[in-house]
Protein backbone atom coordinates (compact mmCIF):
# COMPACT_ATOMS: atom_id res chain seq x y z
CA UNK A 1 0.00 0.00 0.00
CA UNK A 2 1.37 3.44 -0.86
CA UNK A 3 0.58 6.43 1.29
CA UNK A 4 1.77 9.91 2.10
CA UNK A 5 5.04 11.29 3.35
CA UNK A 6 6.23 11.59 6.97
CA UNK A 7 5.14 15.23 7.57
CA UNK A 8 1.49 14.33 6.93
CA UNK A 9 1.88 11.25 9.14
CA UNK A 10 2.89 13.52 12.02
CA UNK A 11 -0.42 15.35 11.65
CA UNK A 12 -2.56 12.24 11.44
CA UNK A 13 -0.93 9.95 14.02
CA UNK A 14 -2.42 11.67 17.14
CA UNK A 15 -5.87 10.57 16.02
CA UNK A 16 -6.94 7.69 18.25
CA UNK A 17 -9.21 5.92 15.79
CA UNK A 18 -7.37 3.62 13.38
CA UNK A 19 -10.39 3.61 11.05
CA UNK A 20 -10.29 7.42 10.90
CA UNK A 21 -6.57 7.32 10.07
CA UNK A 22 -7.07 4.86 7.25
CA UNK A 23 -9.96 6.92 5.85
CA UNK A 24 -7.87 10.10 5.89
CA UNK A 25 -4.90 8.36 4.26
CA UNK A 26 -7.07 7.00 1.47
CA UNK A 27 -8.91 10.29 0.93
CA UNK A 28 -5.71 12.31 0.73
CA UNK A 29 -4.30 10.01 -1.91
CA UNK A 30 -7.44 10.28 -4.03
CA UNK A 31 -8.01 14.02 -3.61
CA UNK A 32 -4.42 15.21 -3.30
CA UNK A 33 -2.19 12.85 -5.27
CA UNK A 34 0.65 15.36 -5.11
CA UNK A 35 1.11 14.41 -1.42
CA UNK A 36 2.58 11.12 -2.62
CA UNK A 37 5.80 12.75 -3.80
CA UNK A 38 7.63 9.45 -3.47
CA UNK A 39 6.46 5.92 -2.97
CA UNK A 40 6.03 5.21 0.72
CA UNK A 41 4.88 1.81 1.98
CA UNK A 42 2.56 1.66 4.98
CA UNK A 43 1.18 -1.35 6.79
CA UNK A 44 -1.31 -1.26 9.66
CA UNK A 45 -1.68 -3.73 12.50
CA UNK A 46 -3.95 -6.65 11.76
CA UNK A 47 -7.44 -6.58 13.21
CA UNK A 48 -8.22 -10.30 12.99
CA UNK A 49 -8.08 -12.01 16.37
CA UNK A 50 -5.79 -15.04 16.36
CA UNK A 51 -6.86 -18.00 18.47
CA UNK A 52 -4.64 -18.98 21.35
CA UNK A 53 -4.81 -22.77 21.61
CA UNK A 54 -2.63 -23.10 24.71
CA UNK A 55 -2.35 -21.01 27.87
CA UNK A 56 1.34 -20.60 28.64
CA UNK A 57 3.04 -20.45 32.01
CA UNK A 58 5.39 -17.61 31.15
CA UNK A 59 4.96 -14.22 29.47
CA UNK A 60 7.83 -14.91 27.05
CA UNK A 61 7.66 -11.36 25.66
CA UNK A 62 8.66 -10.19 29.16
CA UNK A 63 11.13 -12.98 29.92
CA UNK A 64 14.79 -13.22 28.94
CA UNK A 65 14.78 -16.65 27.28
CA UNK A 66 18.10 -18.16 26.24
CA UNK A 67 20.24 -21.29 26.13
CA UNK A 68 23.49 -22.33 27.80
CA UNK A 69 25.63 -24.84 25.91
CA UNK A 70 27.13 -27.47 28.22
CA UNK A 71 28.60 -30.21 26.02
CA UNK A 72 28.92 -31.37 22.41
CA UNK A 73 29.15 -35.00 21.32
CA UNK A 74 31.58 -35.78 18.50
CA UNK A 75 31.01 -37.86 15.38
CA UNK A 76 32.91 -39.13 12.36
CA UNK A 77 32.20 -38.27 8.74
CA UNK A 78 30.38 -35.43 7.01
CA UNK A 79 26.93 -36.30 8.36
CA UNK A 80 26.31 -37.29 11.94
CA UNK A 81 24.97 -40.81 12.27
CA UNK A 82 26.33 -41.92 15.69
CA UNK A 83 28.67 -40.70 18.44
CA UNK A 84 32.35 -41.58 18.21
CA UNK A 85 32.65 -41.65 22.00
CA UNK A 86 34.34 -38.27 22.33
CA UNK A 87 32.85 -35.10 23.81
CA UNK A 88 33.74 -31.46 24.39
CA UNK A 89 32.59 -30.01 27.71
CA UNK A 90 32.07 -26.25 27.89
CA UNK A 91 30.41 -26.06 31.31
CA UNK A 92 29.58 -28.50 34.08
CA UNK A 93 26.33 -28.12 36.00
CA UNK A 94 28.19 -26.35 38.81
CA UNK A 95 29.84 -23.95 36.37
CA UNK A 96 26.49 -23.31 34.70
CA UNK A 97 25.09 -22.08 38.02
CA UNK A 98 27.95 -19.62 38.36
CA UNK A 99 27.14 -18.29 34.89
CA UNK A 100 23.48 -17.94 35.85
CA UNK A 101 24.45 -15.92 38.92
CA UNK A 102 26.49 -13.54 36.76
CA UNK A 103 23.70 -13.20 34.19
CA UNK A 104 21.26 -12.36 36.98
CA UNK A 105 23.51 -9.56 38.22
CA UNK A 106 24.09 -8.12 34.76
CA UNK A 107 20.39 -8.29 33.92
CA UNK A 108 19.28 -6.77 37.26
CA UNK A 109 17.07 -9.71 38.15
CA UNK A 110 14.95 -9.75 35.00
CA UNK A 111 12.80 -12.94 34.85
CA UNK A 112 14.69 -15.61 32.93
CA UNK A 113 14.15 -19.01 31.33
CA UNK A 114 17.37 -20.82 30.45
CA UNK A 115 17.57 -24.14 28.60
CA UNK A 116 20.67 -26.31 29.00
CA UNK A 117 22.07 -27.90 25.83
CA UNK A 118 24.03 -31.17 25.88
CA UNK A 119 22.80 -32.27 29.29
CA UNK A 120 22.23 -35.87 28.10
CA UNK A 121 24.48 -38.86 27.23
CA UNK A 122 27.64 -37.52 25.49
CA UNK A 123 26.27 -34.03 24.84
CA UNK A 124 24.35 -32.13 22.18
CA UNK A 125 22.62 -34.40 19.59
CA UNK A 126 23.69 -37.56 21.42
CA UNK A 127 21.53 -40.71 21.32
CA UNK A 128 18.23 -39.22 20.12
CA UNK A 129 15.37 -40.17 20.07
CA UNK A 130 16.28 -41.24 23.62
CA UNK A 131 16.75 -38.60 26.29
CA UNK A 132 16.75 -40.63 29.48
CA UNK A 133 20.28 -40.35 30.91
CA UNK A 134 22.36 -37.43 32.11
CA UNK A 135 25.80 -36.52 30.80
CA UNK A 136 28.27 -38.07 33.27
CA UNK A 137 30.94 -35.53 32.39
CA UNK A 138 28.79 -32.72 33.82
CA UNK A 139 27.85 -34.18 37.21
CA UNK A 140 28.81 -32.85 40.61
CA UNK A 141 31.19 -35.00 42.64
CA UNK A 142 28.76 -35.32 45.55
CA UNK A 143 25.79 -36.50 43.46
CA UNK A 144 24.93 -40.10 42.63
CA UNK A 145 24.45 -39.38 38.94
CA UNK A 146 24.24 -36.55 36.41
CA UNK A 147 20.45 -36.33 36.57
CA UNK A 148 20.66 -35.55 40.28
CA UNK A 149 23.13 -32.78 39.46
CA UNK A 150 20.77 -31.36 36.84
CA UNK A 151 17.92 -31.40 39.36
CA UNK A 152 20.21 -29.52 41.76
CA UNK A 153 20.89 -26.90 39.09
CA UNK A 154 17.18 -26.48 38.42
CA UNK A 155 16.50 -25.92 42.13
CA UNK A 156 19.41 -23.56 42.74
CA UNK A 157 18.78 -21.44 39.65
CA UNK A 158 15.36 -20.43 40.98
CA UNK A 159 17.17 -18.37 43.64
CA UNK A 160 18.45 -16.13 40.84
CA UNK A 161 15.18 -15.27 39.05
CA UNK A 162 15.83 -18.14 36.63
CA UNK A 163 13.89 -21.18 35.51
CA UNK A 164 16.16 -23.90 34.13
CA UNK A 165 14.82 -26.55 31.78
CA UNK A 166 16.18 -28.77 29.02
CA UNK A 167 16.84 -28.52 25.31
CA UNK A 168 15.81 -31.63 23.36
CA UNK A 169 14.84 -32.71 19.85
CA UNK A 170 11.89 -34.84 18.78
CA UNK A 171 12.86 -35.02 15.10
CA UNK A 172 16.27 -36.71 14.99
CA UNK A 173 17.31 -40.35 15.42
CA UNK A 174 20.82 -41.82 15.62
CA UNK A 175 22.04 -45.35 15.02
CA UNK A 176 23.52 -45.75 18.52
CA UNK A 177 20.34 -44.68 20.32
CA UNK A 178 18.81 -47.09 22.86
CA UNK A 179 15.54 -46.60 20.92
CA UNK A 180 17.00 -47.20 17.45
CA UNK A 181 15.82 -50.78 16.89
CA UNK A 182 12.36 -50.08 18.32
CA UNK A 183 11.88 -47.01 16.15
CA UNK A 184 13.06 -48.79 13.00
CA UNK A 185 10.79 -51.77 13.63
CA UNK A 186 7.78 -49.49 14.15
CA UNK A 187 8.49 -47.43 11.01
CA UNK A 188 8.86 -44.25 13.10
CA UNK A 189 12.17 -43.36 11.51
CA UNK A 190 11.49 -41.90 8.07
CA UNK A 191 11.80 -44.12 5.02
CA UNK A 192 11.99 -43.51 1.30
CA UNK A 193 9.30 -44.95 -0.97
CA UNK A 194 11.36 -48.11 -1.47
CA UNK A 195 11.50 -48.73 2.29
CA UNK A 196 15.12 -47.71 2.80
CA UNK A 197 15.92 -45.44 5.72
CA UNK A 198 15.92 -41.76 4.86
CA UNK A 199 19.10 -39.99 5.90
CA UNK A 200 18.98 -36.39 7.09
CA UNK A 201 21.60 -33.72 7.47
CA UNK A 202 21.86 -34.74 11.13
CA UNK A 203 20.87 -38.34 11.86
CA UNK A 204 17.59 -39.67 10.49
CA UNK A 205 14.31 -37.74 10.64
CA UNK A 206 11.26 -39.05 12.50
CA UNK A 207 7.64 -39.14 11.41
CA UNK A 208 5.64 -37.34 14.09
CA UNK A 209 2.42 -38.81 12.72
CA UNK A 210 3.71 -42.38 13.07
CA UNK A 211 5.29 -41.76 16.48
CA UNK A 212 2.00 -40.30 17.74
CA UNK A 213 -0.06 -43.09 16.17
CA UNK A 214 2.06 -45.78 17.84
CA UNK A 215 2.04 -43.97 21.18
CA UNK A 216 5.80 -43.59 21.37
CA UNK A 217 5.70 -39.78 21.34
CA UNK A 218 3.56 -39.84 24.46
CA UNK A 219 5.86 -42.45 26.05
CA UNK A 220 8.95 -40.33 25.34
CA UNK A 221 7.38 -37.25 26.92
CA UNK A 222 6.10 -39.22 29.91
CA UNK A 223 9.52 -40.79 30.48
CA UNK A 224 11.33 -37.44 30.46
CA UNK A 225 8.83 -35.99 32.93
CA UNK A 226 9.35 -39.03 35.16
CA UNK A 227 13.10 -38.52 35.50
CA UNK A 228 13.30 -34.70 35.62
CA UNK A 229 11.03 -32.00 37.14
CA UNK A 230 10.04 -30.61 33.74
CA UNK A 231 6.46 -30.14 34.91
CA UNK A 232 7.70 -27.97 37.78
CA UNK A 233 9.79 -25.95 35.33
CA UNK A 234 6.73 -25.56 33.10
CA UNK A 235 8.69 -25.20 29.87
CA UNK A 236 10.85 -27.19 27.44
CA UNK A 237 12.77 -26.24 24.29
CA UNK A 238 12.40 -28.53 21.25
CA UNK A 239 15.21 -27.94 18.78
CA UNK A 240 14.65 -28.48 15.03
CA UNK A 241 10.91 -29.07 15.42
CA UNK A 242 10.62 -29.14 11.64
CA UNK A 243 7.78 -30.59 9.58
CA UNK A 244 9.74 -31.73 6.54
CA UNK A 245 13.32 -32.95 6.54
CA UNK A 246 16.39 -30.90 5.55
CA UNK A 247 16.83 -33.02 2.43
CA UNK A 248 17.26 -31.70 -1.10
CA UNK A 249 16.96 -33.47 -4.43
CA UNK A 250 20.75 -33.93 -4.37
CA UNK A 251 20.83 -35.42 -0.88
CA UNK A 252 20.92 -34.56 2.85
CA UNK A 253 21.51 -30.89 3.62
CA UNK A 254 21.51 -29.93 -0.08
CA UNK A 255 19.41 -26.82 -0.66
CA UNK A 256 16.82 -26.05 -1.80
CA UNK A 257 15.08 -28.53 0.49
CA UNK A 258 12.26 -30.62 -0.93
CA UNK A 259 8.88 -29.73 0.56
CA UNK A 260 7.50 -33.24 0.79
CA UNK A 261 6.24 -35.57 3.52
CA UNK A 262 9.05 -36.57 5.87
CA UNK A 263 8.46 -40.31 5.33
CA UNK A 264 7.18 -41.06 1.79
CA UNK A 265 7.02 -44.78 2.65
CA UNK A 266 4.21 -44.26 5.20
CA UNK A 267 1.85 -42.21 3.08
CA UNK A 268 1.30 -39.46 5.63
CA UNK A 269 0.92 -35.99 4.12
CA UNK A 270 2.65 -32.82 5.29
CA UNK A 271 -0.67 -31.81 6.84
CA UNK A 272 -0.78 -35.11 8.75
CA UNK A 273 2.67 -34.40 10.17
CA UNK A 274 1.64 -30.83 11.06
CA UNK A 275 -1.46 -32.06 12.87
CA UNK A 276 0.68 -34.54 14.82
CA UNK A 277 2.94 -31.68 15.88
CA UNK A 278 -0.10 -29.79 17.18
CA UNK A 279 -1.06 -32.86 19.18
CA UNK A 280 2.46 -32.94 20.62
CA UNK A 281 2.19 -29.27 21.61
CA UNK A 282 -1.11 -30.02 23.34
CA UNK A 283 0.23 -33.15 25.04
CA UNK A 284 3.06 -31.19 26.61
CA UNK A 285 0.52 -28.53 27.59
CA UNK A 286 -1.68 -31.17 29.26
CA UNK A 287 1.22 -31.66 31.65
CA UNK A 288 1.51 -27.92 32.24
CA UNK A 289 4.59 -27.54 30.02
CA UNK A 290 5.11 -24.84 27.37
CA UNK A 291 7.01 -25.72 24.19
CA UNK A 292 9.41 -23.20 22.69
CA UNK A 293 11.40 -24.02 19.58
CA UNK A 294 14.27 -23.10 17.28
CA UNK A 295 12.18 -21.39 14.62
CA UNK A 296 8.66 -20.75 13.43
CA UNK A 297 8.69 -20.92 9.63
CA UNK A 298 11.89 -22.76 8.60
CA UNK A 299 11.05 -26.22 7.18
CA UNK A 300 7.42 -25.71 8.23
CA UNK A 301 4.22 -24.81 6.44
CA UNK A 302 2.59 -23.80 9.74
CA UNK A 303 4.17 -21.31 12.14
CA UNK A 304 2.12 -22.79 15.01
CA UNK A 305 0.97 -19.39 16.18
CA UNK A 306 -1.20 -19.94 19.23
CA UNK A 307 0.67 -23.16 20.06
CA UNK A 308 4.27 -21.99 20.32
CA UNK A 309 4.93 -18.74 22.24
CA UNK A 310 8.63 -18.29 21.48
CA UNK A 311 11.09 -18.96 18.63
CA UNK A 312 14.87 -18.92 19.09
CA UNK A 313 15.36 -17.43 15.60
CA UNK A 314 12.86 -14.92 14.23
CA UNK A 315 12.31 -14.98 10.47
CA UNK A 316 8.85 -13.44 10.37
CA UNK A 317 7.55 -11.23 7.63
CA UNK A 318 6.55 -7.64 8.26
CA UNK A 319 2.93 -8.78 8.09
CA UNK A 320 3.60 -11.34 10.83
CA UNK A 321 5.04 -8.65 13.08
CA UNK A 322 1.97 -6.50 12.56
CA UNK A 323 -0.51 -9.38 12.94
CA UNK A 324 1.01 -11.13 15.96
CA UNK A 325 1.22 -9.21 19.25
CA UNK A 326 4.43 -9.88 21.17
CA UNK A 327 2.38 -11.43 23.95
CA UNK A 328 1.16 -14.05 21.46
CA UNK A 329 4.39 -14.83 19.63
CA UNK A 330 7.83 -13.50 20.39
CA UNK A 331 11.38 -14.53 19.73
CA UNK A 332 15.03 -14.51 20.48
CA UNK A 333 17.01 -12.85 17.72
CA UNK A 334 16.10 -11.14 14.46
CA UNK A 335 19.25 -9.64 12.97
CA UNK A 336 17.39 -7.90 10.16
CA UNK A 337 16.22 -4.28 10.14
CA UNK A 338 12.82 -5.51 11.27
CA UNK A 339 14.43 -6.77 14.46
CA UNK A 340 15.86 -3.34 15.18
CA UNK A 341 12.52 -1.63 14.63
CA UNK A 342 10.32 -4.04 16.57
CA UNK A 343 12.90 -5.11 19.14
CA UNK A 344 15.05 -8.22 19.29
CA UNK A 345 16.44 -10.07 22.29
CA UNK A 346 19.82 -11.53 23.15
CA UNK A 347 20.94 -15.03 22.26
CA UNK A 348 23.57 -15.17 24.94
CA UNK A 349 24.59 -18.76 24.21
CA UNK A 350 27.54 -17.73 22.03
CA UNK A 351 28.68 -15.15 24.61
CA UNK A 352 28.75 -17.76 27.36
CA UNK A 353 30.63 -20.26 25.17
CA UNK A 354 33.33 -17.71 24.29
CA UNK A 355 33.83 -16.21 27.74
CA UNK A 356 31.92 -17.75 30.63
CA UNK A 357 34.17 -16.02 33.15
CA UNK A 358 33.59 -12.39 32.13
CA UNK A 359 30.62 -12.70 29.72
CA UNK A 360 32.16 -10.05 27.49
CA UNK A 361 29.46 -8.67 25.20
CA UNK A 362 26.54 -9.56 27.44
CA UNK A 363 25.97 -6.04 28.75
CA UNK A 364 25.98 -4.65 25.22
CA UNK A 365 23.49 -7.17 23.87
CA UNK A 366 21.29 -7.03 26.94
CA UNK A 367 21.05 -3.23 26.94
CA UNK A 368 20.82 -2.58 23.20
CA UNK A 369 18.60 -5.61 22.49
CA UNK A 370 16.72 -7.25 25.39
CA UNK A 371 16.06 -4.07 27.37
CA UNK A 372 14.61 -2.33 24.30
CA UNK A 373 12.73 -5.49 23.21
CA UNK A 374 11.18 -5.83 26.67
CA UNK A 375 10.05 -2.19 26.60
CA UNK A 376 8.57 -2.30 23.10
CA UNK A 377 6.88 -5.66 23.70
CA UNK A 378 4.54 -4.01 26.21
CA UNK A 379 3.15 -1.71 23.56
CA UNK A 380 0.66 -2.20 20.74
CA UNK A 381 2.01 -2.01 17.19
CA UNK A 382 -0.02 0.59 15.30
CA UNK A 383 1.53 0.95 11.85
CA UNK A 384 4.75 0.64 9.87
CA UNK A 385 6.00 3.13 7.27
CA UNK A 386 8.92 2.89 4.88
CA UNK A 387 10.22 5.50 2.46
CA UNK A 388 13.58 5.03 0.83
CA UNK A 389 16.20 4.29 3.49
CA UNK A 390 13.92 5.46 6.31
CA UNK A 391 11.44 3.22 8.09
CA UNK A 392 9.33 3.73 11.19
CA UNK A 393 7.06 1.77 13.52
CA UNK A 394 4.42 3.62 15.51
CA UNK A 395 3.60 1.99 18.84
CA UNK A 396 1.00 2.87 21.43
CA UNK A 397 1.76 5.40 24.19
CA UNK A 398 3.38 7.73 21.66
CA UNK A 399 6.44 5.54 21.12
CA UNK A 400 8.17 5.51 17.71
CA UNK A 401 11.13 3.52 16.47
CA UNK A 402 12.86 4.96 13.40
CA UNK A 403 15.63 3.40 11.34
CA UNK A 404 17.28 5.93 9.06
CA UNK A 405 20.25 4.78 6.95
CA UNK A 406 21.07 2.15 9.58
CA UNK A 407 20.78 4.47 12.58
CA UNK A 408 18.13 3.55 15.14
CA UNK A 409 16.29 6.06 17.32
CA UNK A 410 13.41 5.32 19.65
CA UNK A 411 11.40 8.13 21.22
CA UNK A 412 8.40 8.53 23.45
CA UNK A 413 7.01 11.92 22.51
CA UNK A 414 9.82 14.35 23.31
CA UNK A 415 11.76 11.77 25.31
CA UNK A 416 14.75 10.07 23.67
CA UNK A 417 15.04 6.42 24.67
CA UNK A 418 17.53 5.03 22.16
CA UNK A 419 19.95 6.87 19.93
CA UNK A 420 21.98 4.37 17.98
CA UNK A 421 24.25 2.65 20.55
CA UNK A 422 23.17 4.92 23.42
CA UNK A 423 20.29 3.72 25.58
CA UNK A 424 18.21 5.42 28.29
CA UNK A 425 15.30 3.03 28.87
CA UNK A 426 13.15 2.25 31.93
CA UNK A 427 13.72 -1.19 33.49
CA UNK A 428 10.03 -1.99 33.82
CA UNK A 429 10.45 -5.32 35.65
CA UNK A 430 11.90 -3.50 38.66
CA UNK A 431 9.46 -2.25 41.29
CA UNK A 432 11.03 1.15 41.88
CA UNK A 433 11.41 3.86 39.26
CA UNK A 434 14.52 2.68 37.48
CA UNK A 435 16.24 3.59 34.21
CA UNK A 436 19.16 1.82 32.57
CA UNK A 437 21.70 3.98 30.78
CA UNK A 438 24.22 2.32 28.49
CA UNK A 439 26.60 3.40 25.75
CA UNK A 440 28.34 1.14 23.29
CA UNK A 441 30.98 3.69 22.25
CA UNK A 442 30.87 6.05 25.27
CA UNK A 443 30.10 9.77 25.43
CA UNK A 444 30.78 12.98 27.37
CA UNK A 445 28.18 15.35 28.87
CA UNK A 446 25.16 13.88 27.15
CA UNK A 447 21.84 15.21 28.43
CA UNK A 448 18.78 13.02 28.84
CA UNK A 449 15.25 14.15 29.64
CA UNK A 450 13.73 12.37 32.64
CA UNK A 451 10.15 11.03 32.71
CA UNK A 452 7.43 13.36 33.95
CA UNK A 453 6.96 11.17 37.02
CA UNK A 454 10.52 12.07 38.10
CA UNK A 455 9.99 15.84 37.94
CA UNK A 456 9.91 16.28 41.72
CA UNK A 457 13.29 14.57 42.11
CA UNK A 458 16.20 16.92 42.89
CA UNK A 459 18.82 14.22 42.98
CA UNK A 460 19.01 10.67 41.67
CA UNK A 461 21.05 7.65 42.67
CA UNK A 462 23.44 6.06 40.18
CA UNK A 463 25.21 2.72 40.31
CA UNK A 464 27.37 0.94 37.76
CA UNK A 465 26.29 -2.55 36.78
CA UNK A 466 29.13 -5.07 36.88
CA UNK A 467 29.43 -8.84 36.74
CA UNK A 468 30.03 -8.76 40.50
CA UNK A 469 27.00 -6.62 41.29
CA UNK A 470 26.23 -2.92 41.65
CA UNK A 471 28.95 -0.36 42.32
CA UNK A 472 27.50 2.82 43.80
CA UNK A 473 28.57 6.10 42.17
CA UNK A 474 28.06 9.72 43.16
CA UNK A 475 24.48 10.95 43.00
CA UNK A 476 23.57 13.22 40.09
CA UNK A 477 21.70 16.52 40.18
CA UNK A 478 18.52 17.03 38.20
CA UNK A 479 18.25 20.33 36.35
CA UNK A 480 14.93 21.33 34.77
CA UNK A 481 13.94 17.70 34.39
CA UNK A 482 17.20 16.69 32.69
CA UNK A 483 20.28 14.76 33.75
CA UNK A 484 23.75 14.94 32.19
CA UNK A 485 25.90 11.82 32.08
CA UNK A 486 29.41 10.76 31.11
CA UNK A 487 29.67 7.11 30.06
CA UNK A 488 32.66 5.06 29.05
CA UNK A 489 32.42 2.54 26.23
CA UNK A 490 30.37 -0.51 27.27
CA UNK A 491 29.40 1.09 30.58
CA UNK A 492 25.99 0.29 32.08
CA UNK A 493 24.38 2.39 34.77
CA UNK A 494 21.23 1.89 36.79
CA UNK A 495 19.51 5.15 37.71
CA UNK A 496 16.82 5.52 40.39
CA UNK A 497 15.13 8.23 42.38
CA UNK A 498 17.00 9.15 45.54
CA UNK A 499 14.66 8.25 48.40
Amino acid sequence: MHVIDFPIISIIKPLKSMKVRIYIYTSLLVIFPFFAKAQTDTLFAGTKEIKKHIDWNYPYHQTLTMKIFLAQSHFDGKYKRRDNGKSTVYLTFEEALEVIKKIDKLSLGIPKVIYVVGWQYNGHDSKYPAFFEGNKLLKRQEDENALESLKWLMREASKYNTTVSVHITMFDAYEDSPLWDTYVENDIIAKNKDGSLREGEWGYPISYAQEWKTGYAQKRIDSLCAILPIEAAGTVHIDAFHTWAPVGKDGPGKRPFIKEPVSPYLGFSIKDETEAQKKIFKYWASKGIDVTSEGSTFLREDSFVGYQPYAWWVDWTLQDYMDWPASLYTGGTDNRDLGKLFGTSIHGEDIVMKDHENLHGFKRDFCTRTLVWYYLNRLDRKYYIKKGQKSMVQFSDGVESVLDNGKLTITKGDFMLVEDGDVFVPALWMQDKTIIAYSEMGYKSKTWQLPDSWKSAKEIEIAEVTINGLKKLDAAKVKNGYITLDLEADQMLVISVNK
